[in-house]
């Protein structure tokens, strides 16, 4: 049987059942060829209740082999050697506990970058990445030549910004210093390590000056949606960067919009992501505090899920 005694003694109960039922559908192929392998994987993530058990075999097999995942079906006869079995192994395991595909491989792509992350940072997300894309092709009169990120996390936002516009001035801030630490390393990994400036702060409290842009992914779950999301979010992200706080998840988006205006220049743009129940509410309270032209922006699937707002020109 192609599932080591290894594994299966590291497991009682369903996990047993699980191993022995990958191992029964490798015993087929005696060469134990990437294919064979890879359709097992799919069938074990798949009972071990994955929510894109193929999508996720590809990823973890492409690592194993070194190569693009467009690159598998070229490869699906090769033989895997003991090493190679080994490894598959290892990351069919982590996956199968429900561990983010992310961290398996220990980086996530966002846009043309690869971010290394970990359990002290949010795996970036699309809507995030759409988020960007705004910014980065609006039809501004002129590019931002300060932007702050404030929360940074992986860095994901500030260190695509960073490329796109590569005449500004970079800040970014979290709270946590273990996340500021990831983000130092994607910087340094992106070669934007001199261009940023990293700071230990609660969102705006330890910061100082002003900024043309300044962009923020916080917090904004509630917490019977924190208690409802996967467990590879629930069991494996980090909580702060995600319940936003408050009954309706908005106390976190309601500081930073609070003070925007303090830490703008005049005519700089807030460009915040937000819960798709929470546009309305949220204009109101920038319009309340001093902010203009504030805009709710649709995502690509048509949930309000941005909010756009300008500190007016002196």
């Amino acid at each position: 049987m192609v599932c080591s005694t290894l594994l299966v003694e590291n497991f009682t109960g369903k996990w047993v059942i699980l191993l022995l039922f990958y191992g029964i559908l490798l015993m087929a192929d005696s060469v134990g060829s990437v294919g064979r392998f890879l359709a097992g994987g799919k069938e074990f993530l798949a009972a071990a209740g994955v929510e894109t058990p193929g999508t996720d075999a590809e990823w973890l097999m492409a690592a194993v082999l070194r190569r693009r995942r467009g690159e598998l079906a070229l490869h699906l006869d090769d033989p895997l050697s003991g090493e190679q079995r080994r490894r598959w192994h290892g990351l069919l395991e982590k996956r199968a506990e429900r561990i983010p595909l992310q961290h398996v491989l220990g980086t996530a792509p966002f846009g043309d970058l690869t971010l290394a992350v970990d359990d002290s940072v949010l795996i970036p997300r699309p809507e995030t990445e759409e988020l960007i894309y705004l910014l980065a092709t609006s039809p501004a009169p002129r590019p931002p030549r300060t932007i702050l990120d404030l929360g940074t996390g992986s860095g994901a936002c500030i260190l695509a910004l960073g490329k796109a516009f590569p005449e500004a001035i970079l800040a970014a801030c979290d709270c946590d210093g273990a996340a500021l630490a990831v983000a130092r390393k994607n910087a340094g990994a992106c070669g934007l390590g001199s261009r940023v400036n990293f700071v230990l702060s609660d969102w705006f409290d330890s910061l100082a000056g002003r900024w043309d842009l300044i962009v923020s992914n916080p917090p904004y779950l509630t917490e019977e949606e924190w208690a409802a999301a996967e467990p590879e979010v629930r069991r494996h992200e980090p909580r702060l960067a995600l319940v936003g706080g408050g009954r309706d998840g908005t106390a976190c988006l309601e500081k930073i919009i609070g003070a925007a205006e303090k830490f703008l220049q005049p005519s700089g743009t807030l460009a915040l992501e937000m819960g798709v129940e929470q546009g309305e509410k949220l204009k109101k309270f920038a319009e309340s505090r001093g902010l203009t032209r504030v805009k709710i922006l649709r995502d690509l699937a048509g949930r309000e899920r941005f909010l756009f707002a300008r500190r007016d020109g002196d």
